[in-house]
């Protein structure tokens, strides 16, 4: 089994390829469904919003999470070995 760091990383190189192609795939679907005429291009958006919106939504919204929580843990937890100042008083 991959340890966790080898799978982050593969993530990280596999996920802005995969969005890509996700966004990709809505954009051509929109222009089909725009030359098809008006009524077909806002049902084709209201489809995208979900099928393209969401995923893109759910990463960008985990990444900012995972950033936010990295840069409160580097700030509260100290160092191995230190003693937590005015711990015992």
């Amino acid at each position: 089994m991959l340890p966790l760091r080898q799978i982050r990383r593969f993530l990280l190189i596999l996920l802005p390829i995969l969005l890509t192609v996700v966004v990709g795939l809505g954009v051509v679907v929109f222009r089909e469904a725009a030359h098809a005429g008006n009524g077909e291009a806002w049902a084709a958006a209201w489809v995208l919003a979900f099928v393209v919106g969401l995923p893109v939504t759910l990463v960008l919204l985990a990444l900012a999470g995972a950033r936010q929580e990295h840069a409160k843990t580097s700030k509260i937890v100290p160092f191995t070995g230190e003693k937590i100042p005015g711990a015992g008083q």
